[in-house]
This record gives C-alpha cells, structure tokens and sequence, in this order.
C-alpha cells in the first residue's frame, strides 16, 4: 500500500505553490477557452517523467483546442494574455489542510492578467500525487487523466451551472455504475482491511481484480471496455499524515465514478478503505 519516497530534486522546479483554490472560471471564460491555444507547460528538470507522459498523452488525446508544448519559462510570460489555457503541473499546499502536506496537481487554467498564478481562472484542478514521492505512482495514468480533463471542460462548456463543477464530487453521480463494470485496483492502494479478495467480496459482491501497474497501463491504452482503474493518493512510507484520495476512472469512457479523500489517521489509514467498498456497492 505505500509508496516510495523520492531522494532526488526531480520536484524543485516546480511552479510555485498554490496556498488555495483558484478563481473558478467564468462563463465568459470558457467563452474564450474555445478560442484559445492551450500551452502544455513543461517542468525544467529534464528528467522528469511528468514531461514526457504529459506531452505524450496531449499528443494523442487533446483534441478540444490547438496545443503548443512550452518550457517554464516562457508560460511566465504569456499566462496574463487571456486569450491563452495552459495545462500544468503544480505543487500546492492546501489552506484548510493542518498538516502542511504538499500535493501534486495537474491544473486547466485560463490566463489573466492577474499578479500571482492563484488568481489565474481554473477550469480543473485534478489530485496526482504527493509532492516527493516516487512519480512512477501515477505517470502511467495519464492518458485517462487527461482525457478526464478534456471531457470535463466539455462538460462545463455545455453546462448552465458551472458552478456544479467546482468540486469534483460531482462526479459521485456515476457511483451506481461502478458494479456494472470490472474494478481494478492494486494491492499497494488497498487498507489493510481490504487487502484481498476475499476480504473485498464480504463488502463489494461484484467484479473486482487486483492486479499489477502493467495491467492499469494496459487497461488505459486499450480503452478496455467496461473498465474502471482506482487511482489512490497517499504519502510515502516515512509520512502518515494528510489526506488520501481515492479516485475511480473509467478508462474507456473517461469519466470519473468515485472521488472521495479523507484525512489519515490511525482508526483511517490512507488507500481504499471498507468503508469506500460498502459505499459503492451501495448504489
């Protein structure tokens, strides 16, 4: 269930910390968005991994607006133009969170003339990781986070209530489809108390596999229909406390079924719990 802590700097350059959420988007905004070309933001180390998965999974899959792949240095000098969306990677550090836990978020922003990056109009700000631990945990879903996040702003594009879409629980809707459809899930993302099968049936009487990361890498790719992957946000090994995520993808129609986060605590260790087992078989 735990994931490897990073030694290395490959998280240094980040952009700068967000303290809070963005402005969320206007109407007007999305408006523009339309029109826009949207700048898919590199980091400047080089050899991190986010670089090449990002670009790659834009390549293949961003088809709502013209894209161009920039380094960090130029996103600074074109985010106040606000005919401009970027894609980016952010580390951020939550307000309202009491244990100064670092996150690693992938961001759809429109650009403003505003002075700081946490003013800059958001369209989705979409959970990773947590800032130094091993990205290898999440790299190889982002072909299905990024396809979530396109068809999120075409969601919010044809919505009257954009507002529904700030948070993205909204996604909960989907939750009575989950036992329709075969669950993966690795066993590092699993509690104790769910750790196998057998234990996962007395909660979820429905499909579920536990499997490798190759399996989920495969599953993203193929498209496989009928298919949902969990996508599980933790600290590493060395640091039990903040929140864990627990998100479910469907990785053929891009939709997110489950979004839920808790914070750790001792009685709540971080993966997915019994607790989000009885949820979804409760719909």
């Amino acid at each position: 269930m735990k994931k490897t802590i990073l030694t290395t700097f490959f998280f240094f350059f980040l952009i700068s910390a967000f303290c809070q959420q963005n402005k969320q988007v206007t109407k007007e905004q999305l408006a523009l968005f339309k029109k826009s070309t949207t700048y898919v933001v590199m980091d400047n180390n080089p050899m991190l991994g986010y670089n090449i998965v990002i670009k790659a999974a834009v390549e293949k899959y961003w088809k709502i607006t013209p894209y161009k792949v920039i380094p960090y240095e130029t996103f600074d000098s074109i985010r106040n133009n606000a005919n401009n969306s970027f894609i980016l990677l952010t580390k951020v550090n939550l307000t309202k969170d009491k244990h100064e836990a670092e996150y690693l978020y992938l961001n759809v922003l429109m650009g403003a003339n505003v002075k700081e990056i946490n003013d800059m109009p958001e369209i989705l700000t979409l959970p990773l990781d947590y800032s130094g631990v091993d990205e290898n945990s999440y790299t190889y879903k982002a072909g299905v986070m990024v396809r979530f996040a396109q068809e999120h702003v075409k969601a919010m594009m044809a919505s009257d209530r954009i507002i529904h879409f700030r948070n993205l629980k909204y996604n909960n809707e989907n939750v009575r489809d989950i036992k329709k459809k075969t669950l993966l899930v690795e066993k590092r993302d699993l509690a104790e108390e769910v750790n196998s099968l057998e234990k996962i049936k007395t909660l979820y009487p429905y499909e579920v596999r536990i499997v490798t990361s190759d399996d989920i890498e495969k599953a993203v790719f193929n498209r496989t229909p009928n298919t949902l992957i969990v996508h599980e946000i933790e600290p590493g090994e060395s640091d039990n406390i903040g929140r864990s995520y627990k998100i479910i993808y469907g990785v053929d129609d891009n939709k997110i079924y489950y979004y839920n986060f808790e914070n750790i605590s001792q009685r709540r260790p971080a993966g997915m719990l019994a607790k989000d087992f009885r949820r979804i078989a409760g719909f």
